[in-house]
């Protein structure tokens, strides 16, 4: 490669930086500009977004990427009819504006030719490419009756930030901006740094922690070897003085005088071995403090450039929640405060995906349309709010929270019944707050059709599983008709944390000391079995007493001192305590946590792994996991009893009805490669035909079809009494609105648009249906 073709390429990869930056921030002040109602504010406003489309122009320019430009000067022509009032700001106008933007970020994100540069593409679809603002003046207009405000938006725009993993280059992921030492001030220089260093830097310094924990233990082994040769000095004394008087006694002169001289040359030599060991032991201690000097210093240096506000992963989702809405005929805007709390920029990398969960099932489950809310004397607009605060010094809870329908109980038993996770009995029994838990469990959904938004019952599980992978957890409250509130609860920093280490059927392991409430040895005869089960009382409430070494299915269970006292832990997570009994307590201290690697990448009870000062490697536990096990093994008569396989025959029965035999092909390839066994029909009719004479497990059906189509044939299946639960999934190319609210009234199962179809979406959309 030569000079400039490298200088090209590096101009590339800064300007995708510098425009990503741009567009997120063009998103975030259109968002801002729709819901100002002052006319100075949205001049100011109008005038911002006016000069950050002219720099981004300019940015083009320079790298030579006119079709960019191009995009950016019909923008700014626009911009420039709008200050002058000859356009007026209106909703079709927003919606066309951030669809331009969109163009935008795809065109600026497409795949590069073999020589670095961007591939050409233009800006804007054809259909609506204009001259200059002649042709963005037709792209505002009125969109047509019937027809959606937005396209579906099956995931988040391009550029929602996601800080990059080890293994993704600075082009690929978001860069990270720190102040300099003494940041606080508006003169700090800023500066942009690859996140691959970042990261490797991050990780080179807290390897040094080993370092530091080692130089402790080998401080502590000379201090006690030290200690020891110290206490024997009166037993040397007493040896001495034991020979001399023997030499008085009568011994043999000779005897007693080579014992005495014996036993003088073995106090000496103790005594030059004590002093050595003592100076052994101010030269460990000199060089722990030194390396404590340099390594806390340059970790806690390092973590504070690993840090971005959580603003950084937020600004995004307010148009995020503006396209769902507008795409369900909603109105809802999102909240945010507390944006400026500092967190390590991998655990927002792991936040992001539970929160666009959380987003997506609010305005989708949560939030009415406006004549609903109308109606309960609710506002049009609903409202999301996302609070974050800290808890303490290293923990952070974040609340999203929206003013929606709130959560209905019984359709969340009813969907756990239909999936067996727990017996009518055990749900009738279960406290509300418990059977609100149950929305974490996979397959639980409470929608009555699957789309590309939501259905699967799947996001919730993730939310949960992903705030478990970062040592925190998930609780939900709802209240009928006044909306749902969930709280998350994460440490801020990723890899360092405080342990307990514990000793378990002769078997080390780390217990996160942020859940940990308290330590203690019990007495025995103070452990009583209640509804059969261990428990003990503690601060006046009783509390479950569980062996670990039973959870962990070790060989032995945990073992009383030979004092009569059982040591335990008493652990928190959420709102559940409960006390586990290990043979001992060995003390709190500094762990560095690493993963177990991708051969075991889930291992139950088992969060990650550490090396301990003296070179042993121990677990590190996962205290979510070891209260599901607890509660499993323990409780008489769970509330949750295990999923019981459901019986179904070896291969299941679809019956496809498609009318293209170019769709109908490639659908009943796609099944049975996976295993099913494939009927078709030509339309509707033929299709009813079939599932009168026939059994099957489920329909795959397209809309568009002669003499029944999906929708009349969806209706039909729902009219017979037998075959009236049979799961129906339409497959369609009508993406409108109104034509997903008709496949929901006629009773559709699911609803895939054939636009963003995928067949892995098709294969567990069926999985979950059967």
């Amino acid at each position: 490669m030569g000079d400039s073709e490298a200088l090209l390429k590096e101009l590339l990869e800064t300007f995708g930086l510098e425009a990503q930056d741009h567009l997120r921030a063009l998103s975030t002040l259109l968002i801002a500009l729709e819901s100002e109602v002052e006319a100075a504010e949205r001049t100011r406003l109008v005038e911002t977004i006016f000069r950050r489309m002219h720099t981004l122009k300019g940015a083009a320019h320079a790298v030579n990427l006119i079709h960019v430009a191009q995009g950016c000067q019909e923008l700014e022509n626009l911009l420039a009819d709008l200050k002058r009032g000859d356009i007026e700001l209106d909703l079709s106008l927003f919606d066309r504006l951030h669809l331009d933007i969109d163009a935008l970020s795809e065109q600026i994100l497409a795949p590069r030719d073999p020589d670095g540069s961007l591939a050409p593409r233009p800006a804007f679809p054809p259909a609506q490419a204009g001259n200059g603002t002649a042709g963005l003046r037709q792209r505002v207009a009125a969109p047509e009756p019937g027809s959606p405000a937005r396209q579906e938006p099956s995931a988040p725009p391009a550029w929602l930030p996601e800080p990059a993993r080890p293994s993704q280059s600075t082009a690929d992921g978001a860069s990270a901006e720190r102040r300099a030492a003494g940041a606080g001030t508006r003169d700090d220089e800023m500066v942009r740094v690859s996140t691959r260093l970042l990261e490797s830097l991050l990780l080179q310094s807290e390897e040094l922690v080993s370092a530091k924990l080692a130089a402790s233990v080998l401080l502590e082994e000379v201090a006690a070897a030290a200690a020891e040769l110290s206490g024997r000095g009166s037993e040397r004394a007493r040896a001495l003085e034991l020979a001399r008087r023997s030499l008085k006694n009568g011994a043999p002169e000779a005897q007693g005088t080579g014992l005495a001289g014996f036993v003088e040359q073995s106090c000496q030599s103790e005594r030059l071995a004590e002093g050595r060991l003592h100076s052994l032991e101010k030269s460990a201690e000199k060089h722990l403090r030194t390396l404590k000097g340099m390594i806390d210093p340059l970790l806690d240096d390092m973590k504070k450039l690993h840090l971005l506000p959580f603003h950084a992963l937020m600004d995004p989702f307010s148009k995020l929640v503006r396209d769902i809405a507008r795409q369900l005929d909603k109105e809802a805007g999102l909240h945010c405060t507390g944006g400026e709390l500092e967190i390590d920029r991998r655990i927002l990398a792991e936040l992001k995906e539970p929160l666009l969960h959380l987003v997506r099932n609010m305005v989708d489950h949560g939030i009415e349309k406006p004549s609903e809310r109308r109606l309960m004397g609710k506002p049009d607009k609903g409202s999301i709010r996302i609070e974050i605060r800290l808890q303490d010094a290293n923990r952070a809870e974040l609340a999203v929270s929206d003013d929606g329908c709130g959560i209905d109980l019984a359709q969340v038993k009813g969907a756990a019944l239909r999936l067996q996770l727990a017996t009518p009995e055990a749900l009738e029994r279960m406290p509300d707050a418990d059977a609100l838990q149950l929305i974490f469990e996979s397959g639980i959904s409470t929608s009555r059709i699957i789309t590309s938004i939501s259905g699967r019952g799947v996001g919730l599980a993730i939310v949960r599983d992903a705030l478990e992978r970062l040592g925190g957890h998930v609780t939900v409250d709802t209240t009928p008709g006044a909306g749902t509130r969930f709280r998350l609860s994460f440490p801020l920093s990723f890899a360092m944390m405080r342990g307990v280490l514990v000793e378990t059927a002769g078997r080390a392991c780390i217990i996160p000391a942020a859940n940990v409430e308290l330590t203690a040895r019990v007495p025995v005869c103070e452990i009583k079995r209640v509804e059969n089960r261990d428990t003990v009382l503690l601060s006046g409430e009783v509390i479950s007493l569980v062996s670990l070494s039973r959870v962990l299915e070790l060989e032995s269970a945990a073992q009383t001192d030979p004092e009569g006292f059982q040591p335990m832990l008493l652990l928190h997570a959420g709102d559940k305590r409960i006390a586990f009994a290990v043979d001992q307590v060995a003390g709190v201290q500094e762990i560095l946590v690493k993963p177990l690697g991708s051969q075991l990448s889930r291992v139950r009870n088992v969060a990650g792994a550490t090396v301990l000062g003296t070179g042993r490697v121990v677990p590190v536990l996962n205290v979510a996991d070891l209260f599901r096990s607890a509660l499993l093994g323990q409780a008489s008569t769970p509330a949750l009893a295990p999923p019981s396989p459901l019986a179904r025959p070896v291969r299941l029965s679809v019956l496809v009805a498609e009318d293209s035999i170019t769709s109908r092909t490639l659908l009943k390839n796609i099944l049975e490669s996976s295993g099913y066994l494939v009927r078709t029909a030509i339309d509707g009719s033929d299709a009813l035909t079939q599932l009168k004479t026939e059994n099957f497990d489920i329909v795959i059906s397209d809309v568009e079809m002669p003499r029944m189509d999906g929708f009349e044939l969806t209706a039909a299946i729902r009219g017979d009494s037998r075959l009236a639960s049979l799961p129906v999934v339409l497959v369609t190319g009508l993406e409108s609105r109104a034509d997903r609210e008709r496949g929901i009234d006629v009773g559709a199962s699911a609803y895939i648009v054939k636009s963003s179809f995928d067949q892995s979406s098709l294969i567990d959309v069926i999985r979950k249906l059967t």
